[in-house]
């Protein structure tokens, strides 16, 4: 009897001491955006970001659509620039979630070929889209 509550004891201490390890390593692991340096705005309890600025810094070409009000991200592998005309990589792409597609006044963002639903509507100030900061963490973060 004394080695099974021995045995839990130190089972117990174990996981103890090695839970806030595991937390700590997922923490390292996911990647976080740095804002320092960023204008960002609040609206509505809900802190705005400029989209051009971050998404470029991320390594996205940013298209602007001005008849649909929406703004396209395309993320640039390396090896993928030199063959942006192709347009079955250009599927591809969309296909794997390199694509995003952000309406303006609209709460779906169209991530690869399925379409997402935000918290908030990006906007329009000073001619300049802001998102939603959890749009960078969600979506353009990885």
């Amino acid at each position: 009897m004394k080695t099974w509550k021995k045995a839990m004891v130190v089972s117990l201490a174990a996981c103890t001491l090695a839970l806030p390890g595991l937390a700590s390593a997922e923490e390292m692991s996911a990647k976080k955006f740095n804002y320092s340096g960023i204008e960002m705005m609040m609206k509505e309890g809900t802190e705005f970001v400029p989209l051009r600025q971050i998404a470029e810094s991320l390594g996205f070409k940013v298209t602007w659509n001005g008849e649909a009000r929406s703004v396209t991200l395309m993320k640039m592998m390396m090896e993928d620039k030199g063959r942006m005309e192709d347009k079955t990589m250009k599927e591809n792409m969309m296909e794997m979630g390199n694509t995003f597609v952000i309406q303006i006044d609209s709460k779906v963002i169209k991530v690869g070929m399925m379409d997402n639903m935000l918290m908030s509507e990006p906007t329009i100030l000073n001619d300049m889209t802001y998102v939603p900061k959890e749009l960078v963490d969600i979506y353009l973060v990885k």
